[in-house]
């Protein structure tokens, strides 16, 4: 009889929870999370840069891959909850690319106390892009 592959299914906290908030909809820790706790295993899609066009662009992620040598024309859409992280300059959030399982992973980098929202930075140029600035 052959053997089940053994499902492995992606890490996400589980005192995470999405809420509205002053930018639609974020996401929130029910309970204390020390600096360096993983929040979210993402996947994502690969999307040609020139096929992000409108919204659909605010919501993709630069990741350069070893192949890629930082000269790529795609753009990742992170699935899972990794979307819905918004911003702040004060940020208690990153995030990598694990590119040996091709995934995105969240993690925090400060302590964040129960019932505060987690953010990330969006970076100058993404802000510099849309000839904006943050609130």
């Amino acid at each position: 009889m052959p053997t089940k592959n053994k499902l492995n299914p992606l890490y996400r906290h589980p005192d995470l929870v999405i809420s509205e908030c002053d930018f639609g909809h974020g996401i929130f820790t029910t309970t204390f999370l020390p600096a360096n706790t993983t929040l979210e295993e993402c996947p994502y899609l690969r999307i040609k840069a020139d096929e992000c066009a409108s919204s659909l662009d605010d919501y993709v992620f630069n990741l350069e891959s070893a192949e890629d040598n930082g000269e790529s024309d795609y753009y990742s859409l992170v699935l899972g909850w990794g979307s819905l992280f918004n911003h702040a300059d004060t940020h208690n959030t990153e995030y990598w690319h694990d590119t040996e399982r091709d995934l995105i992973v969240f993690h925090t980098i400060k302590d964040v106390p129960a019932g505060k929202q987690l953010f990330v930075n969006y970076g100058k140029e993404w802000w510099q892009s849309r000839e904006l600035a943050p609130e």
